[in-house]
């Protein structure tokens, strides 16, 4: 790879201290655009049937508050891959292989994404709200027992652990590439606090899956709690690493 020339660079934008090198979107993005927008559609509320009555469609709508949470959690890798490579704009050979793997990965745990986020709903609302409007009848199926949450919580762990890695290798990618992309003091620490927060996602991920293969079925359901500990340990990880932030114009 060629080093970007000081007027290309020039010409750039600027967002927040970084050089949006990449808005141009190549072929891999828009196909990763493309991929990202196709599990959109397989988290649709009611995909392969059309409620027929009020009350046909109220029962589907229990889905929604899970549709929302599950969308939100395609949407925000979405955004952490365009995030990236509107930053860095690479197109090389391991730019694409990632980017193809995180296309692969997201269609394929798309499911498990919707699954353990409709189990969550109910859960929490019958158990901590104590009310039964978003009971959907999804624990009366019998795969439920004889481990299957904890089988569930592991296979979710999985993917969150393959995610968290695509997402850590593009960023070193940018940081291999650190001088022909001519990277500023406060890219390199973006890229290293980028890296830090998904270390942090990967490890919650290990211990999930630790708790979720060891402990007894009837406690497995703290395999899922430990992912809400990312509401305090991703920003406390932000916090004590911004300490390092650079100064830039």
């Amino acid at each position: 790879m060629d080093k970007l020339s000081q007027t290309f660079l020039d010409s750039c934008r600027r967002d927040n201290g970084r050089i949006l090198r990449g808005e141009n979107m190549t072929r891999i993005e828009t196909f990763v655009d493309a991929a990202f927008a196709f599990a959109f559609t397989m988290l649709v509320i009611s995909i392969d049937e059309i409620p027929r009555s009020p009350s046909e469609l109220f029962l589907l709508s229990r889905d929604i508050p899970a549709f929302i949470i599950s969308a939100g959690i395609v949407g925000s890798i979405w955004l952490t891959h365009a995030t990236w490579s509107r930053t860095f704009g690479l197109q090389d050979g391991v730019t694409i292989l990632l980017s193809l793997g995180l296309v692969m990965l997201v269609l394929v745990f798309v499911y498990p994404i919707k699954l353990v986020i409709q189990a969550t709903v109910v859960y929490l609302s019958v158990t901590v709200l104590g009310t039964t409007i978003l009971e959907t009848a999804i624990f009366e199926n019998e795969g439920w027992a004889n481990g299957g949450v904890a089988s569930l919580f592991t296979y979710f762990s999985l993917g969150f652990m393959v995610l968290s890695a695509i997402i850590i290798l593009l960023y070193l990618n940018s940081l291999r590439h650190r001088q022909e992309l001519v990277l500023s003091h406060y890219e390199i620490y973006f890229c290293k606090r980028a890296i830090l927060g998904w270390m942090v996602v990967a490890l919650t991920a290990v211990l999930s899956c630790i708790i979720a293969l060891v402990v007894d079925d009837q406690y497995s359901v703290y395999a899922g709690y430990t992912y809400f500990s990312l509401c305090v340990t991703m920003p406390l990880a932000q916090r004590i690493y911004r300490r390092r932030q650079p100064e830039y114009s």
